[in-house]
């Protein structure tokens, strides 16, 4: 996927950053012959036509001018291919307007963000009287796949949502100031300690609904609604030197040019703690599961039990999965093909080296190759390092463990388990854990079916650079398990956590066990749940104290870290396997 960036202010280098980390291929333009960014200083190209050229989205973010604006997207335009995105990143400007006269108007549209884009998540899509509605949602999906959170219009209207509101409040508040009634710092207070915190954290609406009590919304509109209505809204006094006042009561009390920056990092650091806050209260946790009997990504909403496929059709083996929320996608591992198919309801053996990784959108979508087919024997568990993107597996039958870069690149054979156990099954590596803070990597060697010779390793492993596992620092932290599989690591609570698919009374179960230091033995395990028909997959939700569980049968599991309580979530048509959850608004 290309991205072309028209113009390269702070707008544009946002845009162009956003796209670059979600694996765009990303080309700037600017007249201005400014320097880019370290890491962007190769994507500038000579001209727009350059840029526009092969581009699947085109982001214009020059001067608000329409004048300029619709100078710019006619040279676009003229570039542009039938099937790219022109979308303007305006916040003002009508998009029938920008698009008048335009060739290419079906396929324009505004996607205004808010300053600074990297921090303010919000992107409001506005489209013409003559866009066509598949471009709103080709753009809405690209958006979110970039983690920002894209709202479309019904119909254009000037301001768009976010600036009227802004508008109302700003003329309120300067009226109110000019006449004396407050002063800035005093209005600001009033809005941050009220109206603000309950607008970040449920919106306007919601907050109403709330305040009317068990009534709710309708209920304030009979009861309040009329002396709310008796107020009467004021618009300030354009006077230059009444707006001079307000001017100079606000630079008093936040400062004027020489402590901008300082503020507006302050700001940034706000918001953002504001926004993690209030992520961390109000998501709802939705499960992405595989289904390797029917070739299926799933989604699972884990409050009523309801199942999306996302992709069906996958005819190797999905089995291990993890979710890129800042990419957009779900990464997941194929085991290939098997060398035939079962005998007996056994599992097939997986000897050849066919295994590959994949992605798709979190919406779903065709799959895209990351790690090409081949590359390796048998994918396992996989996990990811939020921090540099990488993504770590393992290797079954080709007995090993591997990293690649977040784009697929820089593959690498972090450890080579064979000839390092009593036989071939006991070296092989199924699970997979990273703990970039403590720069320590954490997997399961399974052993023979139900026999009891399951072991958890350890190594510490640089988490950046080339570095691999030194076979002499291997730690093996448990050994004779039931038959471990997959593993995950709660790092701020100091426990390993993992699934089992062995023998009873300790098999087909949940565990835990407090990380061992560096040098010691793990702690006998805490079984925290039993009776499942082979264990395999699992997902930590910290902000709950929940784990899910996923085994063949297609269940899938919730169980309560603290008091052990259980219920089954849902139950897939196939075989359930890999796991991972993600947190959504």
């Amino acid at each position: 996927m290309r991205a072309a960036i028209i113009g390269a202010g702070v707008i544009g280098l946002s845009w162009a950053e956003l796209f670059r980390e979600a694996g765009w291929d990303v080309a700037i333009y600017d007249p201005a012959d400014s320097p880019l960014p370290h890491g962007l200083a190769d994507a500038r190209v000579e001209t727009l036509e350059d840029a526009v050229r092969g581009a699947d989205l085109v982001q214009e973010n020059g001067p608000e001018r329409l004048d300029v604006k619709r100078e710019l997207l006619a040279a676009i335009a003229a570039s542009a291919g039938d099937g790219a995105i022109i979308a303007s990143s305006t916040s003002s400007l009508l998009p029938s307007l920008l698009a008048e006269g335009n060739p290419r108007a079906a396929q324009i549209v505004v996607g205004h963000p808010y300053n600074p884009p990297r921090v303010m998540p919000l992107v409001e899509i506005v489209p013409g009287p003559l866009t066509d509605p598949a471009v709103v949602d080709r753009v809405e999906r690209i958006y979110r796949s970039l983690g920002r959170v894209p709202v479309a219009l019904n119909a254009e209207i000037p301001g768009f949502v976010g600036n009227r509101v802004q508008k109302a409040v700003l003329d309120e508040a300067q009226w109110l100031v000019q006449q004396g009634i407050v002063d800035a710092g005093a209005f600001d207070t009033i809005v941050r300690e009220s109206l603000g915190l309950r607008w970040a954290s449920i919106g306007v609406f919601e907050a109403s609904h709330l305040g009317g009590g068990p009534g709710g919304i309708r209920h304030l509109m009979e009861h309040v609604g009329a002396a709310l209505d008796d107020i009467e809204l004021q618009r300030p006094s354009r006077d230059p030197a009444a707006l001079a006042a307000v001017a100079d009561d606000v630079e008093a009390r936040y400062g004027t040019a020489d402590s901008y920056a300082a503020r507006a990092a302050r700001r940034d650091r706000i918001t953002t703690a504001v926004r993690e806050a209030v992520h961390a209260q109000s998501a709802t946790p939705v499960l992405y599961g595989l289904d390797i009997a029917r070739g299926c990504v799933v989604r699972i909403d884990t409050a009523d039990g309801g199942v999306r496929e996302l992709v069906s059709g996958l005819g190797e083996a999905p089995d291990g999965l993890v979710v890129d929320e800042d990419g957009g996608r779900i990464v997941f591992t194929l085991m290939g093909e098997p060398d035939a198919e079962p005998v007996g309801g056994g599992e097939p053996a997986f000897t050849r080296r066919n295994g590959s990784l994949q992605w798709i959108g979190l919406g779903g979508g065709e799959p895209g190759v990351l790690v090409s087919r081949g590359s390796f024997t048998t994918g396992k568990q996989l996990a990811r390092d939020a921090g540099t993107g990488r993504l770590y597996w393992s290797d079954r039958e080709g007995r090993g463990l591997y990293r690649c870069e977040a784009d697929g690149s820089g593959l690498t054979r972090l450890l080579d388990t064979t000839g390092t156990g009593p036989s071939e099954v006991e070296e092989w590596c199924v699970g997979i854990a990273v703990d970039p803070a403590a720069g320590q990597l954490y997997w399961t060697q399974k052993g023979g079916a139900k026999a009891g010779q399951g072991r958890i390793r350890r190594a510490p492993l640089a988490m950046t650079g080339d570095a691999v596992i030194d076979p002499a620092s291997v730690e093996t932290l448990w050994e004779g398990l039931p038959e471990p599989i997959d593993l995950v690591i709660d790092g701020e609570a100091g426990m390993l956590y993992w699934t089992d698919r062995g023998a009873g009374p300790d098999g087909n179960s949940l565990n835990r066990a407090p990380i061992p230091a560096e040098g010691e033995r793990g702690a006998r395990p805490v079984v925290l749940s039993r009776g499942y028909h082979e264990a395999i997959g699992l997902a930590l939700d910290t902000a709950a104290h929940r784990a899910y569980v996923s085994d063949l049968s297609g269940a899938i599991r919730e169980v309560e870290l603290a008091t052990g309580r259980e219920r089954t979530v849902a139950v897939l048509d196939g075989s359930a396997t890999g796991l991972a959850l993600l947190r959504e608004n």
